[in-house]
């Protein structure tokens, strides 16, 4: 019998073979690519985005001013309709868009909205924010570098307004970050900007405005922000291009004066160091300075600094030993207060003070119990540490 007689014919067929695969060259392909993301960039453009990009593309002030109010508005309107995130990325995007024309002065304005945004909507301090803030920062310096010769006025006034939106984003970070005082890089790129800044400031003495922008005022808080930023490495590089102390800054009473620049500033990242418990960082940063930099005879300055008869004051690298070695010690507290008399006429002289760091050192390792009248001066460290903007009288750029 014939099986097959009711079977549906097409079981039969022999099933026909697949068409030859044409393969695309390496060039057609990266073209085909290219087109792809043309035409995926050309879709994602909007109106306002479009608007923005020919305004830039005139190159006249008026219209980067124009640019500038467009995306201003556009971001509050973003904002009070409950998009802060996408009001904050526009903030963002559009200042790289100013910076890359060279628009410093406009971008200056919307980095502050930003900064604001920021705290306002708030967003949360992430890796990829505080990285947008690192690609600021460099584009930001970059832009304005052409400035530094043709317009120091300006250049100057700009950079004393990145240093501002610094300070605010180093206080978004701890307010709505996982870290106490502020990301780590926040404060890295704060300190940094004090330094630099302090190239061209004037001395404390003739900062006229009294707004902390001395060239004293600046490094000082350069060297805290870099404490505060780990940067036990950094903070000896900055020290490695100071001067050696000269033989009136080593002599008894100095004259009246402080000791060197450059031992001044290691005391005072070796004391933030410790007051934030970090004794790590200042183990490093002391060996460093030490092994490095310092090439004074460390055994002959222990001894001096024992004798008061050889003419010769307390040097700070000693004095760092010192306070290291004691907090790292159980029930230390009668050596450490002898240590602060010891070296009590050149704490005496920083300016700003130490005093609210050596304060929290005592209470921290040793229980010792500030006066009521510190209590005060230390929450304002806190919040100055923090990136506040207010802080107790003599305290600026502490």
């Amino acid at each position: 019998q014939d099986r097959t007689k009711n079977c549906p014919p097409q079981q039969f067929f022999t099933p026909s073979r697949s068409p030859p695969r044409v393969t695309m060259s390496a060039a057609a392909a990266r073209r085909r690519k290219q087109l792809a993301a043309k035409k995926s960039a050309e879709e994602a453009q909007t109106p306002l985005t479009i608007r923005l990009t020919n305004l830039l593309a005139e190159n006249e002030d008026s219209a980067a001013y124009e640019a500038l109010q467009l995306a201003h508005s556009q971001v509050r309107r973003l904002i009070s309709s409950d998009k802060g995130d996408e009001g904050a990325e526009l903030a963002y995007d559009v200042s790289l868009q100013f910076l890359s024309h060279g628009r410093v002065s406009v971008a200056s304005q919307l980095l502050a909205l930003l900064a604001e945004v920021l705290m306002e909507v708030p967003i949360e301090t992430t890796s990829s924010w505080v990285e947008k803030i690192t690609i600021i920062d460099t584009n930001y310096k970059k832009a304005l570098e052409p400035m530094k010769a043709s317009q120091p006025n300006e250049y100057d006034r700009l950079m004393r307004l990145h240093y501002n939106f610094l300070k605010k984003i180093v206080k978004w970070s701890a307010d709505w970050g996982t870290i106490k005082f502020g990301d780590l890089k926040c404060h890295s790129l704060l300190g940094e900007q004090c330094w630099l800044i302090s190239s061209t400031a004037p001395s404390d003495e003739e900062d006229e405005d009294e707004e902390g922008f001395g060239k004293e005022s600046l490094r000082a808080e350069c060297i805290m922000h870099l404490a505060l930023a780990e940067q036990p490495q950094r903070i000896g590089e900055l020290l490695a291009g100071l001067p050696a102390p000269t033989q009136e800054e080593e002599k008894m009473g100095r004259g009246g004066g402080t000791a060197a620049e450059r031992d001044c500033f290691l005391t005072r990242a070796i004391v933030v160091f410790i007051a934030m418990e970090n004794l790590r960082d200042a183990n490093i940063l002391t060996k460093h300075f030490m092994e490095e930099i310092d090439t004074r005879n460390h055994k002959k300055l222990a001894k001096s600094y024992m004798n008061k008869n050889d003419g010769m004051a307390p040097t700070h690298v000693i004095f760092c030993c010192m306070l290291l070695r004691i907090c790292e010690k159980d029930r230390a507290g009668p050596l450490f207060q002898w240590l602060l008399r010891s070296f009590a006429v050149d704490l005496a002289k920083f300016r700003p003070d130490l005093k609210v760091y050596t304060t929290k050192i005592g209470r921290v390792y040793f229980g010792i119990q500030p006066p009521p009248s510190m209590m005060n001066m230390m929450e304002n460290m806190m919040a100055m540490m923090a990136g506040g903007g207010m802080m107790a009288p003599g305290m600026a750029g502490m």
